[in-house]
């Protein structure tokens, strides 16, 4: 059984390297879309989300891979455990860590021997480029080049958002309503994430983010194809209307997106209060809920809001310059909805 985060991950990245290396190594197979499974010579390799971990159970397996594995939840994880039942059966995990969570808890915390570990540093990859992998050394800090490029579990000190945790600020994807107000919020970026976040507020003023496009070294009509993709209704449909669009102010990027027919509204750009607003939102009322949500799909969001931290100058109100792309996109939306009025439009 392969497993992925997400669906989305599963198709765009994990199975894509999968079947790349059986046609490398001329092993003959057919991938059967519909069932979400592959078959070869030796038997059948189930495709899962770990999105939902009981759609994992059944099957009984001889070896799993679970890829991006700190995304996943622990539970994702015991249920695989429970699969591997012929054999000599095996699991092989690949993830760059994510704090000291689930995963440090099993194969270095726990220190069983049972588990194995290999650090496996990115400037070792024979298929990265040489330029790519200098652009992150000198774009990240030293604890985050050990976490991103080295494979170190890192605890990041002075987190901004310290308030977020997934059991309270996260939910499982759902049809979003079509009478929500909704709004998009739009990073640019080549070398850097280009990041748009899509964002809802249901009758009680919450915000939900549901969606996400984060992509590096693509053509600006390339992002506007994707985004539009999102966008596209049921048969007979009315296209759906946001309330606004907020971006960055790249004046060239901008008026290039509008002519691809994405237009835009200058985003609040001013970092203290914007961070402050979706702190304010974070804070859990008390019906028990706060009142800005994630997609658990939102994989790249959520590992910005583990790694969102402050910098260690003594005023303490200026964040690193790292891990801030959909940041500043979730800023972007916030401050548009709670900040003060100007501009806004309907698009």
């Amino acid at each position: 059984m392969i497993v992925a985060p997400t669906y989305r991950m599963l198709e765009d990245v994990t199975l894509p390297e999968f079947l790349g290396f059986l046609d490398r190594g001329g092993t003959p197979h057919y991938h059967d879309i519909g069932r979400g499974q592959i078959q070869t010579g030796n038997g059948t390799i189930f495709l899962r989300s770990a999105e939902n971990p009981e759609r994992m159970r059944g099957p009984n397996l001889t070896w799993s891979w679970l890829d991006e594995a700190a995304l996943m939840r622990e539970d994702a994880w015991k249920v695989m455990l429970g699969r591997l039942r012929i054999g000599g059966a095996e699991s092989l995990l690949t993830t760059t860590p994510r704090g000291f969570n689930w995963l440090y808890e099993y194969f270095v915390g726990k220190g069983s021997q049972s588990y194995g570990i290999v650090h496996a540093s990115s400037k070792e990859n024979p298929h990265l480029d040489d330029d790519f992998v200098q652009s992150l050394v000198e774009d990240y800090s030293e604890d985050y080049a050990a976490q991103e490029i080295e494979g170190r579990f890192i605890a990041f000190e002075g987190l901004i958002y310290s308030e977020y945790r997934e059991d309270i600020h996260t939910f499982e994807p759902f049809e979003i309503p079509r009478d929500w107000p909704r709004y998009r919020g739009i990073d640019f970026g080549f070398v850097n994430p280009f990041v748009c976040l899509w964002c809802a507020k249901d009758p009680d003023g919450r915000l939900y983010f549901y969606d996400e496009h984060y992509e590096r070294k693509m053509l600006l009509s390339d992002h506007a194809e994707r985004i539009k993709k999102r966008d596209v209704c049921a048969e007979g449909e009315k296209p759906l209307r946001y309330q606004l669009t907020v971006a960055d102010h790249d004046a060239q990027d901008v008026a290039e997106l509008g002519k691809l027919g994405i237009k835009t509204t200058k985003a609040r750009k001013e970092v203290s209060p914007g961070i402050q607003r979706v702190k304010n939102r974070m804070k859990v009322q008390k019906d028990g809920k706060p009142r800005i949500f994630f997609s658990k799909s939102l994989i790249h969001t959520i590992k910005e809001l583990y790694a969102y931290r402050w910098s260690d100058k003594a005023t303490k109100d200026e964040p690193i310059k790292e891990s801030d792309h959909s940041m500043d996109t979730v800023r972007y939306i916030v401050s548009a909805v709670d900040g003060p009025k100007v501009g806004v439009r309907a698009v």
